[in-house]
């Protein structure tokens, strides 16, 4: 029986891992590389890419990350199906390695997402702060717009001072405004920014942001909710992790003399 695992297990290497001639590829390396280049260019679509810009990240270290928690898990797999399946263990583990990729990209997607909740908790201090420079006579909406920017949170402090940059450099404001649209991927975002394009130099009132006041309202709502289902689960977490504390420290004991007391009354 040993010897017929390891022949199985042996003929399912030589299929998989070795190549047929010396100028062709094994089959698990033909199926690893096609996995690799069909992750590649799910990563190339404009959004992923503007995604990868956002978060510093190139495609090659995220197929990178890919490749080895696949392959991690696939070892994984591997080990705990073996004891059931045998030799076709191995090809569970290689179907495993997608995963892998698959998982890398949610892993962007959640850091992505992150950083616009971050973007957008400084919405409010923009719409508020803007219009109050205003307010003040002579003051253009490209003044206005300077003024907010030290009272503006990161990374939205950071987005607001590459756009200024970006638009004293080149004199584009739309473009500029539409780069900064798209890198946030938000509608309130693109309202903000069509605003600040279509009166950059133009002399307005104080309520250039006043009909996204719903809006604002509404996202600064949503960021509270965050906030506050972030600390209650936190603080959940830490209660279990009491209350598991408190019945290591007193229930095992306390259980241990009940005992001693039930068995000492039947004299043992």
């Amino acid at each position: 029986m040993a010897i017929a695992l390891f022949i199985c297990i042996l003929i399912t290497f030589l299929l998989v891992l070795v190549p047929r001639d010396e100028y062709d590829v094994s089959p698990g390396n033909a199926a690893i590389e096609k996995v690799k280049s069909s992750f590649g260019a799910r990563l190339t679509t404009d959004s992923k890419k503007n995604i990868l810009g956002i978060l510093n990240r190139s495609i090659k270290d995220i197929v990178k990350t890919g490749l080895l928690v696949g392959i991690g898990l696939g070892f994984i797999v591997t080990l705990l199906t073996f004891k059931f399946i045998g030799p076709f263990a191995v090809v569970a583990g290689l179907l495993t390695v997608l995963s892998g990729f698959i998982l890398a990209e949610k892993l962007v997607e959640s850091e992505y997402k992150k950083w616009q909740e971050r973007l957008f908790e400084g919405i409010p201090t923009l719409v508020n702060f803007t219009p109050a420079f205003l307010e003040i006579e002579s003051i253009t909406p490209r003044e206005a717009l300077n003024y907010t920017l030290p009272f503006l949170p990161e990374p939205l402090r950071s987005e607001m001072w590459s756009a200024i940059d970006r638009i004293r450099r080149t004199g584009k404001v739309r473009d500029a405004m539409n780069v900064l649209s798209q890198r946030a991927n938000h509608p309130l975002v693109d309202a903000i920014s069509f605003r600040i394009s279509a009166t950059w130099d133009a002399k307005v009132t104080s309520d250039i942001f006043g009909d996204l006041s719903d809006q604002v309202d509404d996202m600064t709502e949503m960021a509270a909710t965050r906030a506050t289902t972030a600390k209650t689960g936190y603080m959940a977490l830490v209660c279990v992790f009491g209350l598991v504390g408190m019945v290591l420290i007193y229930g095992y004991p306390g259980m241990s003399y009940l005992m001693n007391k039930m068995t000492g009354g039947f004299g043992f």
